[in-house]
């Protein structure tokens, strides 16, 4: 069969028109497509492709596609780096394609090899080829930049492609590329970013080179946008104690903060808020402790831009403040400010009452992950904590959250039953259940919901309820549970079972 595909390739070479060229790889790819696994993989091994590559001078888009198309179905049987081994001139020459559907084979292909630990060692030897992949990130084609930056991190994990990465031609190319325009200078800082993250060498490695400075300059700039998007991409940096610690030691974080507090000063810095909100709630999420008490003004803004009657930076601090209380340690940080967490439950109730739909519902998921607490976390502390909290809601927070769980609409809908399904997972919240009137019924009923998600979540709320202890529910309805999660969250009840039920 590997003969008649290699006689097939060959005529290629041998065809001047291109419509027979079309034809001929029609044949192959029909031929291809009837054969098993194993059998492209002996046709991908002992086929000569190399007379395919040449066909890439073809000015014929559709032959050009059709042979890359060829090349996926071979390239996918064969292991990283087998093809890189076979034409390595080939490959680097591809690289720089003028069409775009090559030269996103050619990265996805050495993408492969990089992100293996052994077959990466053969790129690490052709300077040549990884100078070329860094040009690439400043391609038109968002797929092919992309492609080329994936192959740069991984080959920054490895401590020889540290050293590559910042020496010599490779460092001289980032340089060029980082002062191209701001897209591509971005997508540098992103690549410089992710390699810094790696360790502790890694980090010092991008100091040295300089960009990581240059990065941190951008903060200064006039350009308010440009803030925005270096703050984003050195919030990646401050989720390592490391790179939080440089971040520091430079006065980021302080200079930071003084953004927030001058946030009233100049109109245009409120566009600044909301990823000053996300770079302080990712990193306090991780230490919430040492940023509440370092930096104070960071959680007293917090709260009052939950105030805000801009839905964008509102939005932004609910998502902050669900994000911080994820953890355990978070929630108790954020029990030691006192009543601010207090007014800001209220305030989110509020929200889940009168506030547009996307508000209600990022309210709906934020009270979930702060509510929330693993079971392995759970003692006699953090449930007081949680309850209190629940409490301070509303008057009613059970029945807030039930009739938000009856309304028509699955967003609402789904977005309710998970804040259920959460006051499920705790004793507190399993009493509160057991003694609200109909409620239980409610659950138990499969043919009120008709949402997918639905069904999904309100199977979790009694999956959770099932696994109560044995004083909080009676044993007929523990039984009912329990037959509930056995027949799984689509079971669908026959009409002999419901006439069986009707008359007993």
């Amino acid at each position: 069969m590997a003969e008649w595909f290699q006689i097939k390739v060959d005529s290629l070479v041998k065809v001047n028109n291109n419509e027979e060229k079309k034809d001929i790889l029609t044949e192959i790819k029909i031929k291809l497509g009837s054969c098993s696994h194993a059998e492209i993989e002996a046709i991908a091994r002992s086929l000569d492709t190399g007379s395919l590559f040449l066909l890439f001078s073809s000015n014929d888009r559709e032959v050009t596609e059709q042979i890359c198309l060829i090349f996926k179905t071979l390239f996918e049987v064969l292991e990283p780096g087998e093809i890189y081994q076979k034409y390595p001139t080939r490959i680097y020459e591809l690289i720089s394609h003028s069409d775009v559907s090559v030269r996103s084979l050619i990265l996805k292909e050495l993408l492969s090899t990089a992100s293996n630990q052994q077959t990466q060692l053969l790129l690490l030897t052709d300077v040549n080829l990884i100078v070329a992949v860094i040009n690439r990130i400043s391609d038109e084609d968002l797929t092919v930049a992309t492609s080329a930056m994936c192959i740069i991190k991984e080959i920054g994990k490895d401590v020889n492609g540290l050293k590559i990465l910042y020496h010599g031609e490779p460092l001289r190319t980032f340089a060029k590329l980082v002062v191209k325009n701001d897209n591509v200078s971005f997508r540098i800082y992103d690549v410089i970013i992710n390699i810094a993250k790696n360790s502790k060498e890694a980090l010092e490695a991008t100091i040295q080179s300089g960009f990581l400075n240059s990065l941190i300059d951008i903060l200064q700039n006039v350009d308010i946008l440009l803030q925005m998007n270096a703050l984003e991409t050195l919030t990646e940096l401050a989720l390592t104690e490391e790179g939080l610690n440089y971040l520091e030691q430079q006065n980021v974080l302080t200079e930071l903060v003084q953004k927030i507090a001058q946030a009233n000063e100049n109109p245009l810095s409120n566009l600044l808020i909301p990823g000053l909100m996300k770079f302080f709630g990712n990193v306090a999420r991780l230490w919430p402790n040492e940023i509440f008490s370092k930096y104070p003004i960071v959680v007293s803004s917090l709260f009052e831009v939950l105030d805000s009657e801009n839905h964008i930076i509102l939005g932004v601090a609910l998502d902050t403040l669900g994000h911080v209380a994820s953890s355990v340690e978070g929630k108790y940080a954020l029990q030691a400010l006192g009543d601010s967490m207090l007014y800001a439950l209220k305030k989110i109730a509020e929200i889940i009452q009168r506030m547009p739909t996307e508000l209600r519902i990022s309210s709906m998921n934020n009270l979930t992950l702060i509510l929330n607490v693993q079971s392995i976390e759970q003692d006699n502390r953090i449930l007081s904590l949680t309850k209190s909290w629940f409490d301070a809601l509303c008057d009613d927070p059970l029945g807030l959250i039930v009739g938000l769980s009856k309304q028509p609409f699955a967003d609402i809908r789904s977005a309710s039953l998970e804040v259920l399904a959460v006051v499920a997972s705790q004793a507190w919240g399993q009493e509160y259940i057991s003694t609200y009137p109909g409620l239980i019924e409610f659950l138990l009923d499969r043919n009120i919901e008709t949402f997918k998600e639905c069904k999904e979540t309100k199977y979790k709320v009694v999956k959770c309820l099932s696994e109560a202890e044995s004083y909080i529910f009676d044993a007929n309805t523990m039984q009912k549970f329990k037959q509930f999660v056995n027949e799984g969250p689509f079971y669908v009840e026959t009409n002999t079972e419901v006439a069986f039920e009707s008359a007993t």
